[in-house]
């Protein structure tokens, strides 16, 4: 036998595969394990009950029950169970539990498996799950830190729910004899959504974050602010959603926020599928939602109302007026109270000077602090925010353009300008981490197709379709210096270090300080701070949940399959191979399983 022998149509592809041609049937499964991943258990009861009943994971099962009617009769007239036999269905049992690095090594060494070369790197995030007449059994890497087992778990659920689906016939399963061998080579593997333009109800962010969990993606970054609506209850200053949360121009799915009730349900449901929440207050830009209700954070008088349209507003706090400052560093310790998690996003993209240059208070704060540009006044307030975040244990992320002031800080980048290739590097060589997120093609909200007349979507800056291939086919280590000195110096690197390795460790909550080495170690692309890739919704255009999935759907499985192999992924034609023969190829396909409304344009 060899690897990748008669692969299923998973997404992403296994780094090892083994099976032996045999098939295991089973109507019910019995669910197990240590005490530890008792809550990645129920959510993968819960999803399973979702995706095929109650019964499935029921002590008497129908197979149970024709079983017994088989040796009953009616009216004299034996009933007989014909194929619903016990013995053609029996019940399967699945175990999971942790063994320590080096047993996991040598287990996996022992099925024959080429990542089983050492410690360290080759389990960050992996797990071993096979599947044989005894049962299933998932081994899970025990490591310093608690999310990355949570991750592993996540991980070998994932891959047996798809497993699950892929054969399932309506009442039983119909499951390979099979070893896996699997680890990420990314460990950022992100979807963005943005709920501020048009609010999604949580109902539909939980099927995406579920289907995110499906393809093994690992962090949700949740854009909760903008122009258009402040969508994030806060108990400390409630005129924030009071005039923020809703639009005008009688679209309902454009009003709404949530509550602090149902963020915690939402951080909860995705951690227990080993998915991160990362937060995003959009700031010192995109921020007219709240100067409707605080026209007092501006440079003019107004009026000012929440953004019906989209673009870019002249209208930013006013870095002269010490309550806008302190309104954010407000919102922001309610919000480290919300979000457990080690991320948050601070924003700090698209803020124009404009307003700042014609206003008296601020050209007084700029005389105040011996700045020379106006953008210093943005990084004087990124700076501000960022260092007051990672005093609270917070590892700061910001758009690129909090790399564009002289001024210091401690802000990690998700690059997304990609007509500006240079921030890639520029972040890395000041020891940032970095997460990719390019504009094209990484924005889903991107026209799918070259036809536009079928297709919608923007197309912004860039001609082409964000089509599957290219998404598939981008190469997000491009263009990333290999030669990054593993200690950095100078003024500007030496003071923003708390943003690199070692504060980054130092930085992280307790629990999670083995994430932060595991990430230390997962250098499998050519920089170590080269966290992973990302995929971005913006909804000005997406205007409900139906819409959202058509946009992201089956695109999203593209970067979540270049997130998990990286550079050893496959061919464009195997994955769609997969795509097609297991997930929307078909009315009995993983999509329609769980009825997401995906785009049928995807081939070129």
């Amino acid at each position: 036998m060899a690897a990748y022998a008669s692969v299923p149509a998973i997404i992403p592809k296994p780094a090892f595969y083994q099976e032996t041609g045999d098939r295991l049937y089973a109507a019910t499964l019995t669910l197990d394990g240590d005490s530890f991943f008792l809550p990645q258990l129920r959510a993968l009861r819960d999803e399973i009950i979702t995706a095929f009943g109650e019964t499935v994971l029921s002590p008497l099962s129908s197979a149970e029950e024709f079983a017994y009617f088989e040796q009953q009769t009616h009216d004299e007239t034996p009933l007989w169970g014909a194929n619903f036999r016990r013995d053609a269905a029996p019940t399967i049992a699945l175990h999971i539990h942790q063994v320590d690095e080096r047993s996991w090594v040598e287990q996996a060494r022992m099925h024959g498996s080429e990542l089983a070369d050492g410690v360290g790197a080759v389990v960050w995030g992996a797990y071993l799950l096979t599947i044989s007449p005894s049962g299933i059994e998932m081994v899970i890497p025990r490591t310093a830190g608690r999310n990355t087992m949570v991750e592993s778990a996540a991980a070998a659920f994932a891959t047996l729910m798809q497993l699950l689906h892929l054969g399932w016939d309506g009442w039983r399963f119909k499951l390979p004899v099979c070893t896996i061998v699997d680890r990420p080579a990314l460990a950022w593997r992100g979807l963005m959504i943005d709920s501020a333009r048009h609010f999604v109800p949580v109902p539909e962010l939980k099927k995406i974050l579920s289907m995110a969990w499906l393809y093994k993606l690992n962090r949700f970054h949740w854009h909760l602010t903008d122009d258009q609506g402040w969508r994030l209850e806060l108990v400390t200053l409630p005129e924030a959603t009071g005039s923020g949360s809703t639009r005008p121009g009688g679209d309902p799915n454009r009003n709404g926020y949530y509550t602090q009730e149902e963020v915690r349900d939402i951080v909860a449901f995705a951690g227990d599928r080993g998915i991160t929440v990362i937060p995003e207050l959009d700031l010192p830009g995109h921020v007219q939602a709240i100067l409707a209700g605080h026209p007092e954070f501006a440079c003019t008088p107004g009026p000012h109302y929440v953004r019906t349209e989209w673009g870019i507003s002249e209208d930013v706090l006013c870095m002269g007026n010490p309550a806008a400052l302190n309104f954010a560093l407000k919102a922001w310790d309610e919000v480290c109270e919300l979000f457990p998690g080690p991320y948050v996003h601070i924003g700090g993209d698209e803020v124009p000077t404009t307003r700042w240059e014609s206003c008296p208070k601020c050209a007084a704060k700029k005389a105040e602090l011996g700045l020379t540009d106006w953008i210093d006044l943005h990084g004087y307030f990124v700076a501000t925010i960022a260092e007051h975040l990672s005093k609270k244990g917070k590892i700061v992320f910001g758009w690129d353009e909090v790399l564009d002031s002289s001024i210091p800080n401690l802000a990690n980048v998700v690059h997304w300008r990609a007509w500006i290739p240079e921030q890639s590097t520029k972040a890395l060589s000041q020891g940032r981490w970095l997460v990719r997120s390019p504009y094209f093609p990484y924005y889903l909200d991107f026209v799918q197709t070259d036809d536009r007349s079928i297709s919608p979507g923007l197309a912004y800056r860039n001609p082409d379709a964000a089509s599957l291939r290219r998404i598939y086919e981008y190469d997000p280590f491009e263009e990333i210096e290999p030669d990054i000195p593993e200690s950095v110096s100078g003024t500007e690197t030496a003071q923003c270090s708390a943003s690199g390795r070692e504060a980054y460790l130092e930085g992280v909550p307790e629990q999670d300080a083995g994430q932060g080495r595991a990430l230390e170690n997962a250098s499998l692309d050519r920089s170590g701070r080269f966290l992973g890739i990302q995929a971005n919704a913006w909804t000005e255009y997406i205007r409900d949940g139906r819409r959202l999935e058509y946009m992201l759907f089956p695109r999203l499985l593209a970067l979540a399959e270049t997130a998990w192999n990286g550079r050893t992924r496959s061919s464009y034609e195997d994955f769609l191979r997969r795509l097609e023969a297991g997930h929307c190829g078909s009315s009995r396909g993983i999509f329609a399983q769980r009825g997401i409304n995906f785009c049928p344009l995807y081939k070129d």
